[in-house]
């Protein structure tokens, strides 16, 4: 006969507490190290992505506008003296002007789309910014020395 015990038989003992066993660090696995590559190059990635989109906007964009001026009185006293040397009656004179008055609204309104400019008499600008008024002469051929 053997001496096992049985179930009813089984003592309810509660083995000697064993010693704590001191943790050691725990190597880290492969994948979780590949994981933090991914996920660190991803980052990067992403983050020069995100100024490289930063960088096209900016690029991409129109340039400020600026500020001229247009001496509109000395052009309109330069085609004034042009036409009265001319012997012109007075409906074409007042054909002239229309034309000119037209022609004039037409260049500055152009000149001002095309440089992005905010064009302003030059009488009432201080300050030193760009004088279109040379510009506009030439587009209208309003003669010289006059």
């Amino acid at each position: 006969m053997t001496t096992e015990p049985t179930k009813t038989q089984e003592t309810h003992e509660t083995p000697a507490a064993a010693a704590p066993r001191p943790q050691t660090p725990k190597a880290i696995p492969a994948s979780a190290m590949s994981t933090t590559k991914l996920l660190g190059f991803a980052f990067l990635a992403g983050a020069f992505a995100a100024l490289l989109v930063i960088a096209i906007d900016f690029v991409g964009k129109d340039p400020p506008i600026q500020f001229g001026v247009v001496n509109i009185q000395d052009i309109l006293e330069r085609h004034i003296k042009d036409y009265a040397v001319r012997n012109l009656t007075k409906e074409q004179q007042q054909e002239a002007a229309a034309t000119f008055s037209k022609s004039l609204e037409f260049e500055i309104r152009q000149l001002a789309k095309k440089e992005r400019l905010h064009l302003l008499v030059a009488p009432a600008v201080l300050s030193d910014v760009p004088d279109y008024t040379g510009y506009i002469e030439r587009q209208l051929q309003v003669p010289d020395g006059l």
